[in-house]
């Protein structure tokens, strides 16, 4: 899988989590302390995450990394040895 196809993965399963909570970008920037703009890149796919991105991702999101993940091959999991979910 190709960075950009990962960071469009990624960017479509933040969207999907926070329209379920319910969440505006603005609400989600302010949980993470992040500005709305930073927010609509990474769901636009055109921002990519760090670690650290990724366990405030998934803590305001009320997700685990493999649900952030979620679609992703299995050679991805591999890498980060983490099981899929």
């Amino acid at each position: 899988m190709k960075p950009e196809e990962l960071d469009a993965l990624i960017a479509g399963n933040v969207r999907a989590a926070r329209a379920r909570l319910r969440l505006r970008q603005e609400d989600l920037a302010d949980e993470i302390g992040w500005s709305r703009p930073t927010v609509s890149s990474l769901e636009a796919g055109t921002r990519r995450i760090t670690v650290s991105d990724a366990v405030a991702l998934c803590r305001a999101l009320k997700l685990t990394l493999p649900e952030l993940l979620r679609g992703a091959p299995a050679e991805v999991f591999e890498a980060l040895g983490v099981t899929p979910a």
